[in-house]
């Protein structure tokens, strides 16, 4: 089986290396490097996150002309193997042992809307194929509160007219259905943002939740990073997906992250228990460690094959997210 990757901060291996990033800014992340190791042949397809550290944010001139440069080094990065639209979907389906794809990601908005003319930009992203948008990252945002400790703010009314924005550009019948990501979110905007789906079925047909990477709250696991399991009860009850990490600090060894995959799979998937909604995201490039045996995708793979039926296995691998990206492609049920 290959992986396809909810969350990978893929072009942080060439921080040190390329003028997009400031390689001063970035230290120590050429000890990251075997987590890239054999990632692209042990990948299908993976959601790119275009990612920044804060005081790289905070050093751009224009913030928005920052991401642009993203969004080309990973246009560079994966020339004709951007999913935008189910053409690509098709291609990616018929050559399902050939090179890597990549979806698009934004991994926080908190440097780019600062106000509500902010909101025009999105358009833009969505033309340029980006699918996946992650409100907040960091407590310096005002969309939605972070999981910085301390930072305890629920969903903001600007946050609430990004949501609606990215709702007006969906398309749910042909694509894209636009992915709204609660990673980095506290429990209360998490809460808030399931809350403002719930309320609306539109809203679930234009818009998908998700939760890339991380954890659910457990006994094993305390941490404002984590997803708490009332949330996570709400987000598989509307068919949400998530993407749990392997790595720390969402867990500790190998054992507490297939506790934590137990424990999501009985909650109810739209209604029924079971491994549907149940993906991996990595997280690979954006964390320092990763976890004995679980040191690269490879490895991942093997240790899902090992631990999980067969079924179980490739649903957590391959279907699950596969229909999640279909469905934002807009090239799925």
């Amino acid at each position: 089986m290959r992986l396809i990757d909810l969350h990978t901060d893929w072009m942080l291996q060439y921080a040190g290396s390329t003028t997009v990033f400031d390689r001063r800014l970035y230290p120590g992340v050429e000890a990251r490097w075997p987590q890239a190791s054999g990632y692209l042949q042990a990948t299908s397809a993976a959601i790119v996150s275009c990612f920044r550290r804060a005081v790289d944010w905070d050093g751009q001139a224009d913030p928005w002309s920052a991401l642009n440069a993203l969004i080309v080094r990973i246009e560079a990065e994966f020339p004709g193997r951007v999913l935008r639209d189910p053409i690509d979907v098709d291609r990616w389906n018929d050559d399902p042992d050939g090179l890597t794809w990549a979806v698009i990601g934004v991994e926080g908005f908190d440097a780019l809307i600062r106000q509500e003319s902010d909101l025009d930009h999105l358009a833009d992203l969505v033309r340029r194929g980006v699918r996946l948008f992650q409100p907040a990252y960091t407590a310096t945002g005002l969309l939605a509160g972070s999981s910085v400790e301390g930072d305890d703010r629920g969903l903001t009314d600007l946050g609430r007219l990004f949501l609606e924005r990215l709702a007006a550009l969906a398309d749910p019948n042909s694509g894209p259905r636009l992915i709204v990501d609660l990673a980095h979110l506290n429990p209360s905007s998490a809460s808030d943002i399931l809350t403002w789906f719930e309320a609306d079925g539109d809203r679930r047909r234009r818009l998908i939740p998700v939760y890339s990477h991380g954890a659910p709250i457990h006994d094993g696991f305390r941490s404002p990073r984590a997803i708490t399991l009332p949330n996570l009860a709400r987000l598989r009850a509307m068919g949400g997906t998530i993407g749990f990490g392997v790595t720390p600090p969402f867990y500790a060894n190998a054992d507490q992250l297939r506790a934590g995959i137990e424990t999501a799979a009985a909650l109810p998937f739209s209604g029924r228990p079971g491994y549907k909604g149940i993906a991996i995201g990595t997280d690979f490039l954006g964390v320092d460690s990763t976890l004995i045996g679980l040191g690269n995708a490879e490895r991942v793979v093997g240790w899902v094959e090992a631990k999980f039926s067969s079924a179980a296995a490739s649903a957590i691998l391959i279907d699950n997210p596969k229909r999640l990206i279909e469905q934002s492609i807009g090239r799925g049920d």
